[in-house]
Order: structure tokens, then sequence, then C-alpha cells
């Protein structure tokens, strides 16, 4: 009975020497409250009133070239009907071209701080000697905190 008892404190012992240290982090948190977020922000909501402006310009000149046209009547030709669509193509096209740009260069942005998020997280969890680090909401119970060194980690990363 004894031997039973010592062997199943030494598998205690053995089994919570091997407890792995688990860190979690609030990435919603920490992505906002980045530095380069504002900027690149401000940066995208710039560019997206830039193209804003453009295309109320375009639109503008495009419903004067249609009341031209409209007052024309009966006299207007052909060709200045297939012009004129072929404008409305256009501007049609610019809008597309302007929405895609703006959506793959805010999505090449975000990857950047995702990737500089990553590195900082990777960079707390060995200096810190955690095993894991998971997100925030997939913790209920336990682990520690690691948000606010990662966002001084991503700070210092950015330099």
């Amino acid at each position: 009975m004894k031997k039973l008892a010592i062997t199943m404190m030494a598998l205690t012992l053995s089994v919570s020497a091997l407890a792995e240290k688990i860190g979690f982090v609030n990435s919603q948190e920490a992505f906002s409250k980045y530095s380069q977020t504002k900027v690149i922000q401000e940066n995208l909501n710039k560019e997206k009133n830039r193209l804003e402006n453009e295309i109320k310009q375009k639109e503008v000149t495009l419903q004067k070239s249609q009341l031209e046209l409209q007052s024309k009547g009966n006299k207007l030709t052909d060709k200045e009907k297939q012009d004129f669509q072929k404008q409305v193509e256009a501007f049609q096209k610019f809008v597309r071209d302007s929405q895609t740009k703006l959506s793959k260069e805010e999505y090449t942005r975000m990857q950047e701080i995702e990737k500089t998020m990553n590195s900082a997280i990777d960079s707390v969890a060995k200096a810190g000697k955690y095993d894991y680090i998971l997100e925030a909401g997939a913790v209920k119970f336990g682990g520690t905190d690691v948000t606010a060194d990662v966002i001084k980690a991503m700070e210092k990363i950015k330099k």
C-alpha cells in the first residue's frame, strides 16, 4: 500500500512539473491601441475621401453630358449616344477599380499590422517563457493577460 501511495505522489509531482504556462491576448484591444493602426486608418480615410471627390467630379461631368444630350432631343445621333454610353461605362469602371484599389490597400495595411502583432506575441511568449498564448475569448479561466505587453512589443517593433 505504501508503494502505491509513493507511486501516486511521484506521479502527481511529475504531472505538476509538466504544467504549462499559458497567456492570453485580446487581439482586438492590441489592434485598436497600436499607434500605427490609427495612422493607417487616417491615411486610408484620406485616400477614400480623395477618391470620393474624384468620383463626384466625374459624376457631375457625366450628368452635364447627359443634360446636353437630352437638350438635343430628336437631333441626338447614334454616335453621340454611343459616346455617352462609353463615358458611363468608363465611369463605372473607374468606380469599381477605385473600390478594388482601396480594398487591396486596406487589406495590405491590415496584414502588416497582423504581422507586427504576431511578431510581438512571439517575442512576449519567448521573453515570458509561455508555452501557449491564446486569444482572450478562448480562455475561460486561468492564464495570464499579456495584452499590454504585446502592445508595448508592437510599438517597439515599429521603430
